[in-house]
């Protein structure tokens, strides 16, 4: 994008295979690890309370709406500039993560 002149000034998004709840990819995640999901839910409060004694905690109040309200990125106009894009489906990128942080 950088040596195209016309992309300059502009946000672009790329957006994934599909679309994903946070729960499914960490069911995901979960399973590529061979383990079984322990999930839980932090509401406004519980992340207030932490954040007494976590300045990350803290900072994630402000953030919580990207928790609870779907964030959908459409890369239409990346497309149209620059043609196709290949993408990983979200299975198999985060298996290839999960390998790779054990690998580590």
């Amino acid at each position: 994008l950088a040596a195209r002149e016309v992309a300059w000034g502009r946000v672009w998004h790329l957006a994934g295979p599909g679309t994903i709840t946070q729960r499914e990819a960490a069911t995901l995640a979960f399973a590529a690890a061979g383990r079984k999901p322990k999930l839980m839910v932090a509401g406004k409060t519980m992340l207030r309370l932490a954040g007494l004694f976590d300045p990350m905690m803290r900072e994630l109040v402000e953030m919580h709406y990207l928790l609870t309200d779907p964030v959908v990125l459409d890369d239409g106009a990346l497309q149209a500039l620059i043609g196709p894009i290949r993408k990983t489906p979200y299975a198999e990128g985060i298996r290839r993560c999960v390998e790779a942080a054990a690998a580590a």
